[in-house]
């Protein structure tokens, strides 16, 4: 990773993300890690994070301490979603091996179909929301943290996490039905 950084030409922004990385790395390493269960993969998750950043140095506003370690919260959380979604894709079996599996069981989970295609449905319909919707949606309902614990990682007051929350679930709603009326 400190190669990379060390390829940034303009001095001032190379020691300021040698100063982001040496602050917040752990950080995100270990929210990697929790959410991937694989040291290795975490490491991966935080490398394309910073490579990210650095990309998009100009874009970011890092003036807010709080507001900074929320950014790269978020950052390293979308790449581990990102990193588990090609990953599940990887482990995709054919609908004869699938089918061949079932008669070896002898029953079919149709609750867990049921359920994994509403869960993709609902990622996919996040997908579409805007930003400020899909970072406090996911927050809340894909990585489970708590009102105390997002207003710590936006930086936003206890009402604007309810407020913000409240539209953003309406907004998805919205989309869901949109989505859905448009495929049935």
């Amino acid at each position: 990773m400190l190669i990379c950084i060390q390829a940034i030409q303009i001095e001032s922004d190379r020691s300021f993300v040698e100063e982001l990385y040496n602050k917040y790395s752990n950080t995100m390493l270990y929210t990697a890690q929790s959410i991937l269960k694989d040291r290795y993969l975490a490491e991966d998750a935080v490398s394309q994070a910073f490579t990210k950043i650095i990309d998009k140095l100009q874009i970011f506003s890092f003036e807010n301490c709080n507001k900074t370690k929320g950014l790269l919260g978020i950052v390293v959380r979308d790449i581990c979603y990102d990193m588990m979604r090609v990953d599940k894709s990887k482990n995709c079996i054919s609908i004869e091996e699938y089918q061949d599996r079932l008669e070896d069981v002898g029953n079919v989970p149709l609750d867990y179909i049921v359920s994994e295609e509403s869960y993709e449905f609902v990622l996919d319909c996040l997908a579409h929301l805007n930003t400020r919707y899909k970072d406090i949606l996911r927050l809340k309902l894909v990585y489970e943290y708590t009102e105390e614990e997002i207003l710590g990682i936006l930086a936003i007051s206890p009402k604007n996490v309810r407020v913000r929350f409240h539209r953003a679930r309406k907004a998805l709603i919205e989309e869901m039905r949109k989505r859905g009326s448009g495929n049935g």
